[in-house]
């Protein structure tokens, strides 16, 4: 009799506090999420700022860039067009799509979601290959009405320690 009690009261603890998932659903319920609404106070044509690269030349070392942005919504995606006035060859077009759920920029986990100094911050990562070798690619985007920066950290495979691959910087 006393095992069949400890049997219903562990079958109920597990019914009650666990399922097959593991924890996976629970996991996504309380993970960090990305808005549209988030990315749309960008929308405008008027930021200047600049982008940092690590150049992949040896010796590496930061090059800095003027840039000017401009950012056009289009549903769930934010077009994102970089000119440099000193450098025109380099001018392009960037996207950042927020998946349905919320939990995706681009192909990107969203991983954190905080505030700092009137700021908002979402942190991302994902597998990526930087320099031909995999590495693993961690974005820190700080939005606000007149501020905006995306921060490009990399991790290559096997080595401990990150590093800054590019960061742009943009007010208005």
């Amino acid at each position: 009799m006393r095992q069949s009690v400890s049997l219903l009261v562990g079958t109920i603890l597990v019914a009650a506090c666990g399922d097959a998932s593991g924890g996976q659903d629970r996991e996504n319920y309380f993970a960090p999420m990305v808005r549209v609404s988030d990315f749309a106070v960008l929308t405008g044509d008027d930021w200047q700022g600049e982008l940092t690269y690590l150049n992949h030349e040896e010796p590496p070392e930061d090059v800095t860039l003027a840039a000017d942005l401009a950012v056009a919504q289009n549903a769930n995606t934010f077009e994102l067009y970089i000119t440099y006035p000193d450098a025109p060859r380099a001018d392009g077009r960037a996207e950042l799509t927020v998946s349905e759920d919320g939990r995706l920029i681009n192909d990107e986990k969203v991983v954190e979601r905080s505030k700092e100094d009137g700021k908002l911050v979402l942190e991302s990562r994902q597998d990526c290959q930087d320099a031909g070798r995999p590495a693993l690619c961690e974005y820190t985007y700080r939005i606000a009405p007149e501020a905006f920066s995306i921060r490009k950290m990399v991790t290559p495979e096997g080595e401990g320690e990150a590093f800054q691959r590019n960061f742009y910087e943009f007010a208005r």
